[in-house]
């Protein structure tokens, strides 16, 4: 029977023909694709065809009921054991929801006999194989079943939602007496399990529920806490918790509406996930959320794209999931301990938190243990008894939020008015509660989350589930925000002196730390502006800085900051800190100490969170270099700087000294100097000794070139020594793509007897830490590409699981004759790929120019390279015509990729 035919018959006779057939010899095989025509065929159907994905999933697992009845209508008048078998759905299949690669779980339960029944199992399981369908399966007599559940908890949670399919009914009923006589005495058991699976699905998952790449199904505010919210409250009180005439309910109507929503947008995007797979997948990965987008009808507006509008929906219904969660555990929390509590328990507000900044009397109580308002109507009109009860969170975390607070909370936020905004009294509930937090970060988690810290700051209640959709941000806008907070609150604890001993000096001498803490909580703003340009962002911060309570020169410190809190790392990243130029270019912009140490701190918080590989241990040595240059300069001036850079080299010679294999002082001394003063100025002592114990041996041995590789800190260090030609850089960045590496950072330096002095920290391409094999590959590569350049032009090929080419990165050439003395600095922005700082120092030396300097950075898709250059004779290039051609050959080299390389040709 042909697809198109099948289309227009009823599912029960397609499968009955084709068993019918087979029994009789006509076929064999039959049954299975038969099926499987018909799976999907309706697996595509329905993801076009209904928008709601809840109904999509319902109208996909009544199509694979009318499959099981067909073959169990089939079977049943081969098989007379028939009568003693039922044929029972069971977890999501039992709830009536299928997304369309899910599997289909089954119970057979019999009446003890299994050899009568088996042959009727088979002739329903083997064409569900055949076609393709994923069935889990069990078979037993009711009690027995009721015996695996009490031992096997996944077996357990999947039968609480039982539901007879076909066959016999006496059967099921023992089944669901002997279940209800389990459940009735384990309820404790039950949820204190699915608690504990729950924290450990948390921590497997992250513990965030801003990914930007989050898992729908596993993840912190995905179907699985929905859930799980279902089978506690199911296995409890014998009752659906989204059914608002349960017996017993666990959330009011709104919130019983709100579940139901949250529910239905994630059945939505997840049936588009699978139809778009074409298998079970469950994680929103860059490459789908903008075809996700579109299918649920988001489109592009003002500055968010789709797909970062889909995530933001995807968030702000992550964070709903987070408050039910929150209330439903509460609710379960308080069944539990409301019986052995002392009335005193459950009203008492303890003394230390009777007063605050706003004066005495809060309207706050305690209820079983938690943080409720004396009087939730009078709350609900006066948002300052919501600051007030955070701020009493902020001293006693150990006092949870009673869910009915919170619901009182958002429900105060309509009446967050200019007034509230402006109130003196608020704003400094609101500090307070900010910087004397014992944990902000969930202070500020749960105030977003109730709606209120967006209507109390709307500036960054637009940034709030907010995304940069690519590859580089691990979290949502405003996520990331709270975790640089997080960062901050362990450094003033004392717990990051070791990784962070600069920031932790800062911190310690601060009388005040408000700064700090609006500086990071407004730093992002700017992603929600209209206009975004500096100027605006530093505005806006300083205004809202202001009304916080910070006095005028302190609000514009921190908006001057804030809006340029990635100064320092962009500094560090695409500048030679070797140049006195480039240290003074950047404290001149910087103009004083406060400035620079709140920017430090800036910094080291932002870099810490924001990207999964954006902060180690070259980003820290870096960035002390650049601290300690710009305050010499900043309190000494040009001498300042000259003097520290002096006993730095001369620091740095001394301990560097300790690690060369050399064993006498003269011989050390000896290595030293043959080494240039930049590498003396600007690596760390261990650094320095290797370099020197390599150059020391290569001359030894009269070798032409030599390299060392070693693992560190999840990279790869490599120093390459060779004699120094046109386009050895280029042949260099060649080899370590050759050997499946890129590029995290290189210093080239250059003798004056014509040696480079090259130093790569190499990673991984797919993102893993680097390991010995890759190593070895790299040190091979390197040192054939430094001992003599290669015949052919190497070719890059993208590798398996390298998602950049799925993002679109404009190509951006800037020139800047101005910030060194002796070199033009030239940065290529574009989309990072295999071989790109290839192509663009083969663009260089095709030009007849040299690199002095090269600094490598990468944003996840994006790649933001500088180069310091000079021509043939050592200068800068200053001729127009020639500033053209340099910035049209690296726009090619961006734009073409493999059709822009040209083969190297030795220049005089």
């Amino acid at each position: 029977m042909s697809g198109a035919a099948d289309k227009e018959r009823p599912v029960s006779e397609i499968i009955a023909a084709a068993c019918e057939r087979e029994r009789a010899g006509q076929s064999h095989g039959e049954v299975g694709p038969a099926i499987r025509r018909i799976v999907e065929a309706r697996r595509k159907s329905v993801a076009l065809e209904y928008a709601r994905g809840d109904i999509a999933a319902e109208r996909l697992a009544r199509t694979i009921e009318e499959v099981i009845g067909a073959l169990f209508s089939a079977g049943a008048a081969l098989h007379p054991a028939a009568r003693k078998l039922a044929v029972v759905a069971v977890g999501g299949f039992g709830r009536r929801l299928l997304a369309p690669h899910s599997d289909v779980d089954l119970l057979f339960l019999h009446d003890g006999d299994a050899t009568a029944i088996r042959p009727l199992v088979d002739f329903m399981l083997y064409p569900l194989w055949d076609a393709g369908l994923k069935v889990g399966h069990a078979a037993h007599p009711p009690r027995e079943a009721v015996r695996a559940a009490e031992r096997d908890m996944t077996a357990r949670t999947a039968w609480l939602d039982a539901r007879l399919l076909h066959g016999e009914s006496r059967v099921f009923r023992d089944f669901r007496q002997a279940y209800e006589n389990l459940r009735k005495r384990t309820k404790k058991q039950f949820i204190a399990a699915k608690e504990d699976e729950r924290a450990a699905r948390h921590a497997r998952a992250e513990t965030g529920r801003y990914l930007a790449e989050p898992d729908l199904k596993e993840g912190k505010g995905g179907l699985r806490d929905l859930h799980f919210m279902r089978w506690v409250w199911k296995y409890a009180h014998e009752t659906d918790i989204a059914d608002p005439k349960g017996r017993k309910r666990a959330f009011s109507a709104e919130d019983i509406a709100a579940f139901r929503q949250a529910e239905r947008f994630l059945w939505s995007v997840r049936v588009q996930l699978h139809a778009l797979r074409g298998r079970a997948e469950e994680k929103l990965s860059f490459d789908l959320q903008p075809v996700l987008a579109e299918r649920l009808g988001f489109n592009d507006r003002g500055d968010m794209t789709a797909a970062e509008r889909l995530m933001r929906r995807y968030f702000m219904n992550a964070m709903e999931v987070g408050r039910l969660l929150r209330i439903l555990t509460a609710r379960l929390e308080e069944e539990r301990e409301i019986a052995r509590l002392s009335p005193a328990a459950i009203r008492t507000l303890p003394k230390a938190l009777g007063r605050d900044e706003a004066g005495e009397g809060p309207n706050l109580r305690l209820h079983v243990g938690r943080l409720h308002f004396q009087n939730p109507a009078r709350a609900r009109k006066n948002p300052i008894d919501s600051f007030r009860l955070f701020r009493a969170y902020a001293r006693r975390p150990d006092f949870a939020f009673h869910p009915e607070a919170l619901a009182v909370v958002a429900a105060s936020v309509r009446n967050v008015t200019a007034e509230t905004r402006d109130d003196p009294k608020i704003a400094e509930l609101f500090v307070s509660s900010l910087t004397e937090a014992k944990d902000p970060v969930r202070l500020l988690r749960v105030m977003a989350e109730t709606g209120l810290l967006g209507a109390y700051l709307r500036a960054f209640g637009k940034i709030i589930g907010r995304t940069e959709y690519g590859l580089y941000r691990r979290y949502s806008i405003d996520e990331t925000a709270y975790r640089a907070i997080g960062v901050l609150h362990e450094i003033i604890r004392g717990e990051a002196s070791e990784k962070h001993p600069i920031a932790s000096r800062i911190l310690a001498a601060a009388p005040d730390r408000r700064r700090y803490f609006i500086a990071l909580l407004l730093h992002e703003i700017g992603w929600g502006m209209k206009e975004a340009g500096i100027d605006a962002v530093e505005r806006d911060i300083a205004r809202i800085a202001r009304r916080l309570g910070l006095g005028d020169d302190e609000a514009r410190l921190v908006g001057w900051a804030g809006a340029r809190h990635r100064l320092m790392q962009e500094t560090v990243e695409r500048r030679d800190l070797s140049e006195p130029a480039s240290v003074r270019r950047f404290a001149e912009e910087v103009a004083t100490r406060e400035r620079l140490d709140l920017l430090l701190v800036l910094a080291v918080c932002h870099q810490r969170v924001v990207a999964a590989n954006s902060w180690d241990d070259w980003t820290r040595r870096q960035i002390s270099m650049l601290y300690d240059s710009a305050r010499a300069y900043l309190e000494g001036g040009e001498e300042g700087l000259i003097l520290r850079r002096e006993a730095s080299a001369e620091e740095a010679r001394a301990e560097a000294s300790a690690h060369l294999s050399a064993r006498s002082g003269g011989e050390r001394a000896r290595q030293l100097d043959r080494l240039p003063t930049a590498v003396l100025k600007t690596a760390e002592p261990e650094l320095i000794g290797r370099i020197a114990d390599l150059v020391s041996a290569a001359e030894n041995e009269g070798a032409t070139a030599a390299v060392s590789a070693r693992l560190r800190d999840g990279l790869i260090e490599a120093i390459v020594y060779a004699a120094d030609r046109t386009g050895l850089l280029a042949d260099l960045a060649g080899a370590v793509a050759a050997a499946g590496a890129s590029v995290r950072s290189v210093q080239v330096t250059t003798s004056e007897d014509g040696k480079a002095i090259d130093v790569f920290a190499a990673q991984a391409v797919d993102g893993a830490i680097p390991d010995a094999e890759l190593a070895r590959r790299l040190h091979a590569k390197l040192l054939e590409a430094a001992q003599r350049a290669p015949a052919r032009p190497p070719s890059f090929s993208r590798r398996i699981g390298d998602r950049r080419a799925m993002f679109h990165v404009p190509a951006k050439i800037r020139l800047d004759a101005e910030a060194s003395a002796s070199s033009l600095i030239v940065e290529a922005e574009g989309r990072d790929r295999p071989g790109l700082l290839y192509d663009l120092c083969a663009a260089f030396a095709d030009l007849g120019l040299t690199i002095a300097s090269a600094h490598v950075a990468t944003y996840g898709a994006r790649a933001v390279d500088a180069f310091y250059v000079r021509d043939g004779k050592g200068r800068k290039p200053a001729d127009p015509a020639r500033l053209a051609a340099i910035e049209a050959r690296l726009r090619a080299a961006l734009d073409g990729g493999e059709g822009a390389r040209t083969p190297l040709t030795p220049k005089p």
